[in-house]
């Protein structure tokens, strides 16, 4: 399985098009605002996370429709567990 780097609400629109169905995503930079359009997606809250210091950076409540927040070393354990790894901005 490959773990997806989100960037941005349209990395996520991409992402979206092409990921597999059990393909965990983690939502990073401006990419926790796509958080607001989540129950929108097809992707269980389960399989989503995202960064807990850029959801406060930039005033995101970190239990936004209950996607878990993951701190830096929650990062990197999912960049350990998964292979490849995708980045999305676009």
């Amino acid at each position: 399985m490959a773990l997806h780097l989100i960037y941005s609400v349209q990395g996520l629109n991409a992402c979206l098009l092409r990921r597999c169905t059990n393909d965990p995503i983690l939502l990073l930079g401006d990419g926790v605002y796509a958080s607001r359009n989540w129950p929108g997606t097809s992707i269980p809250k389960a399989q989503a996370r995202m960064l807990a210091a850029d959801c406060q950076a930039r005033g995101i409540n970190s239990g936004f429709e209950s996607i878990e927040t993951v701190d830096y070393a929650g990062f990197v354990e999912l960049t350990e567990q998964y292979s490849p790894i995708v980045s999305w901005k676009d």
